[in-house]
């Protein structure tokens, strides 16, 4: 009996439809990721430069407002908007701090910088003994004093205060650490109607300017921190006005994040 031939099927000749499909489909991905290349957003695109600026120490600095930006998103930038002499200014803004101290900003710009960022927009409030600025191992502490912030056993702040806090949260409002807000007295007892003791005292301060900064300027309430110290932190004497009035005062310290850590979560 004759076996049966076995069929020999055609080729495919369509297959390579297949291979042609999915190439074309490559194809499209891949010049899709080029015009989304090409289309670049401008604000991105500033803030990437400002931060390569700031890492690469290049001035970013605009003469034109009294304000410091640090945007967020990855980059950390700090965006400073008055210009400032680095070499002028340097002085003692690394006394006593070990390199780990030196980066407070996301993006590593370090604390001298912007120690510096902020002395050249409070120039004149400097010159006046409003306030002052330095570093402290636990991170930058601007210090406003009395005669700028508050009447005598008041815990309102002044019109010229508020000037002076406007540029100073202006500055604080993106960068992202945490912040404590200390109150200090001189050591002359207070005793009135509202506040018994200079601890009352110290603390109402601390409080005012706290609240100013989270309700007034958005700043997030879970970075922020109040204490008032009484008489007990004197940064001088009290033995003469001059060293009472620099005891009076209210400090506003940008906690390094090394020193953060310590704090409760």
């Amino acid at each position: 009996m004759a076996r049966k031939k076995k069929s020999i099927e055609p080729d495919n000749l369509e297959r390579w439809m297949v291979s042609y499909a999915d190439f074309v489909t490559l194809l499209f991905a891949f010049f899709t990721c080029l015009y989304a290349i090409s289309n670049v957003d401008a604000a991105k695109m500033n803030q990437m430069m400002a931060s390569m600026r700031a890492s690469f120490g290049g001035q970013i600095f605009d003469a034109s407002s009294r304000t410091i930006t640090v945007t967020e998103g990855g980059g950390g930038s700090i965006i400073a908007t008055e210009p400032i002499n680095a070499e002028a200014k340097r002085g003692d803004d690394d006394d006593g701090l070990d390199k780990s101290s030196k980066v407070i900003l996301s993006g590593d710009v370090d604390m001298g910088r912007f120690k510096r960022a902020l002395e050249a927009m409070l120039r004149e409030e400097i010159k006046r003994n409003m306030v002052r600025v330095y570093l402290e191992r636990r991170g930058i502490v601007i210090s406003l004093a009395e005669t700028g912030m508050f009447d005598s056993g008041s815990d309102a702040i002044k019109p010229d205060g508020i000037a002076m806090l406007d540029v100073i949260a202006t500055s604080l409002t993106t960068i992202g650490n945490q912040i404590r807000v200390e109150g200090h007295a001189d050591s002359i007892p207070i005793n009135n109607a509202r506040f018994p003791s200079n601890w009352d005292l110290s603390v109402a301060r601390a409080s005012t300017v706290l609240r100013r900064m989270e309700r007034v300027y958005g700043m997030a309430p879970q970075l922020l921190s109040a204490a008032g110290y009484g008489e007990y932190r004197p940064v001088a004497s009290n033995d003469t006005q001059e060293g009472r009035a620099r005891n009076r005062r209210v400090d506003i310290i940008v906690l390094n994040p090394s020193y953060a850590r310590a704090e409760p979560l």
